[in-house]
């Protein structure tokens, strides 16, 4: 069974520690503002290692034929970065501002001296990594043996949890199609023809560069009927 959270998401070691723990960290790192489209590049240096205060962002990557794979969806509390820093290298990402949003970033030689001097906050980044590991896992083997609508309701699930704004008419997802389409590694006419037939039905809300989800029901039925073909 695949877990509820697709790729990236939700991935903060700091919601382990305790407050006074938190804020040290927090005390250190550099506040920054990105504006809609502004892009930064990761794996090229050192780095730093972000935390989403607000805003969403994706992660993602340009295939040589042009075509694009979108690693994941931050929304606030998410971070990034890490992975750079710990194994010295790591395949070159874009990260780009998909609306207004502010950050904190620590320098990589600022995280390294932190991990030697609080084992509670290494202990914790250690357990956010195995959990992206196996998120990754998951996600690489089912997003080729899936269909597009099982890949699409359980995308779409995981989004509305962590960057998905709950309003009187139902749960707003301000991605566009192509985006969506890129996060399950599928067309955008094959996302497109899917929400199509599922807004015919009631169950979601095509709006312009977003998507409202107005019944989840008949998302978690076809989640809960996944099987995975031989």
């Amino acid at each position: 069974m695949m877990t509820s959270k697709w790729a990236l998401v939700q991935s903060n070691p700091l919601q382990e520690l305790d407050e006074p723990q938190k804020q040290q960290i927090l005390t250190r790192m550099v506040r920054r503002q990105y504006r809609a489209g502004e892009r930064l590049t990761l794996g090229k240096q050192p780095g730093s290692w972000w935390i989403v205060e607000k805003g969403l962002l994706k992660v993602y990557t340009v295939a040589p034929d042009g075509s694009t794979l979108t690693y994941a969806i931050l929304g606030a509390g998410d971070t990034f970065g890490e992975t750079t820093i710990l194994a010295g290298h790591w395949i070159s990402a874009i990260v780009e501002a998909l609306e207004p949003t502010q950050v904190r970033c620590l320098p990589a030689e600022q995280l390294e001296n932190l991990l030697r001097q609080c084992p509670d906050f290494a202990l914790a980044l250690l357990r956010n990594l195995a959990r992206r590991i196996q998120q990754s896992q998951e996600r690489l083997f089912y997003i080729s043996r899936l269909k597009i609508s099982q890949r699409l309701a359980h995308a779409l699930l995981g989004l509305a949890q962590t960057v998905g704004k709950q309003t009187d008419n139902g749960i707003e997802i301000r991605l566009t199609h192509q985006e969506i389409a890129d996060y399950i590694g599928a067309s955008r006419e094959a996302v497109s023809r899917t929400l199509e037939r599922w807004g015919r039905r009631g169950w979601i809300f095509n709006a312009r560069k977003c998507i409202l989800l107005k019944d989840l029901r008949p998302l978690h039925s076809i989640i809960e009927q996944m099987t995975v073909p031989d």
